[in-house]
């Protein structure tokens, strides 16, 4: 009879925003493993005894696992992890261990400033869910432009930022320039919360600038391609894969009255927002 593999040990998490990553140590190839199998509950503790089918989350031939669609404040789950081999057995469930993925800035910082709702849509934006034909027609210069206070998300900002990926488009680098004025000169740093809907299989670099000066690159994820037609991530089935980017915004480069935050699409293909906002730290 084919022997029973090893449990798996060497469980890690890692947060992440709205997710957290579970690695462990590969199994050897005697016997060789078919796949591993995850479980999870939310909390911070497992029950005793083997896990519950009704908790599987997923299964993978990798001992690598993302959890990603969780709270963006924060979530606790507990996980497990077994290994079944090629014949079908299966090792005893690893020991529990809990992780708890990032809280966003958009739960733990005092909004100063959002473009949209940070809510996995974009239906709420210009031309939302699949004028993006228009948008080049729109925007010749290749310039969308925001004033906060003064502009609604659903007649000055298109839900797409193109890229120089995009052909229909013109293949051009696409800037987003939005104007927010601060009372005084922030102290501390800010936050900058980039909610996506969806991205292209393109991916792509996504430059932040504050005032002028560059703040960081974002690089984008390989996306489904799909929120260039499809509004909402959170109906159920929907392949849009979501993502969530909060860099900081260094307080030496905000001032008193205006500040200008641009965002180029400097390379790859289009992204469908969600929402953009600018936080204070508390």
């Amino acid at each position: 009879m084919s022997p029973r593999p090893e449990t798996v040990t060497g469980l890690h998490t890692e947060p992440a925003l709205a997710s957290t990553v579970l690695t462990w140590d590969a199994l050897g190839w005697d016997p060789l493993i078919d796949h591993y199998r995850i479980y999870g509950i939310a909390g911070d503790s497992a029950p005793s005894g083997d896990p519950r089918e009704d908790d599987l989350l997923a299964k993978t031939v990798y001992p690598r696992f993302v959890h990603d669609g969780l709270d963006p404040a924060g979530e606790a789950w507990t996980y497990r992890v077994l290994a079944v081999s090629d014949a079908g057995r299966r090792a005893k469930p690893s020991a529990p261990i809990t992780g708890t993925s990032l809280p966003s800035v958009t739960a733990t910082g005092r909004e100063i400033a959002t473009i949209g709702a940070f809510d996995g849509r974009t239906l709420e934006h210009l031309l939302a869910p699949s004028g993006y034909a228009s948008i080049p027609e729109q925007y010749p210069e290749a310039l969308i432009e925001f004033v906060q206070g003064a502009d609604d998300p659903g007649s000055d900002w298109p839900y797409l930022l193109p890229g120089p990926g995009d052909a229909w488009a013109g293949k051009k680098a696409y800037r987003a320039r939005w104007t927010v004025t601060l009372e005084g000169a922030p102290a501390q740093d800010h936050d900058l919360a980039v909610w996506l809907v969806d991205t292209t299989r393109l991916g792509g670099i996504l430059r932040v600038s504050a005032n002028g000066e560059v703040v960081t690159d974002i690089e984008l994820p390989r996306g489904a391609t799909r929120g260039s037609r499809e509004g909402d991530a959170t109906l159920p089935g929907s392949t849009l894969l979501r993502s969530f980017h909060e860099p900081a915004i260094p307080a030496g480069l905000l001032q008193a009255g205006e500040n200008v935050i641009e965002l180029e699409l400097a390379e790859g293909g289009w992204v469908a927002w969600d929402a953009v906002g600018l936080f204070a730290r508390e």
